[in-house]
């Protein structure tokens, strides 16, 4: 006994098998080419961020010690005593800052350039404003200098003209 769609169901069954095996064969295409070429590209791309990201994680590092110079040698500002120890700060701070803008690359077109730039322009500035108020303060030395001179000065006359009013009462009489 044979079945009379005998021939339908083999042309089914090789139409199955046909669309099986092409649809595994796509499959196995897709993850060859899936994992054998898009992990090499992102594992080199990810190398590159990495190194970049490293690069930079060392020049923070590097500016944030020349950041730390910089800060010591400011606020050594206020003890010096000598006039030599002064203008010798002054000269290494000078130094420092222009090692540390020196370090940065200018052709960085990141927010990071302006920080940068903005972090020595503000040292200079508080660099300028440290050597403003050290010249105030000889100035205001001075000024109270003038201010007891002057107070002596008033005493002196207020003196003279006590014996000169004395003398004038003496001559009157």
């Amino acid at each position: 006994m044979k079945p009379k769609n005998s021939k339908d169901r083999r042309n089914s069954i090789f139409k199955f098998g046909l669309m099986f095996l092409f649809t595994i064969a796509l499959i196995v295409t897709a993850f060859f080419f899936d994992f054998d070429r898009i992990p090499f590209k992102e594992n080199s791309v990810l190398r590159k961020r990495s190194a970049f990201v490293e690069k930079e994680m060392g020049f923070q590092k590097d500016f944030s010690r020349g950041m730390l110079k910089i800060e010591k040698l400011i606020d050594s500002l206020n003890s010096p005593d000598k006039e030599e120890d002064l203008y010798f700060i002054n000269r290494s701070i000078d130094e420092e800052i222009a090692d540390l803008s020196q370090s940065i690359e200018t052709n960085d077109t990141t927010y990071r350039y302006k920080m940068y730039v903005n972090i020595i322009k503000s040292y200079r500035q508080i660099k300028e404003m440290k050597s403003d108020i050290y010249q105030q303060k000889k100035e205001f030395q001075k000024l109270d200098e003038y201010k007891t001179a002057l107070e002596e000065t008033k005493d002196q006359l207020e003196r003279a003209n006590d014996k000169l009013d004395l003398c004038r009462a003496s001559l009157r009489r």
